[in-house]
């Protein structure tokens, strides 16, 4: 299972995430990855990491 790390978010996104080899959230671009949560939901493919469903 990939190592959680902690939570971050793009400025212009709706969903935040907790995984570094998610790939959502690898895609953030520098300047724009913000630690934290700020009442975001958590991503989708992060979810299914946690799970067990993806590798990554």
């Amino acid at each position: 299972m990939p190592k959680q790390i902690s939570p971050y978010y793009s400025k212009t996104g709706e969903v935040y995430h907790i995984y570094g080899v998610c790939a959502s959230g690898s895609a953030i671009k520098r300047g724009r990855k913000v630690s934290g949560k700020s009442n975001k939901k958590l991503c989708k493919a992060c979810i299914d990491i946690r799970a067990g469903k993806r590798p990554r």
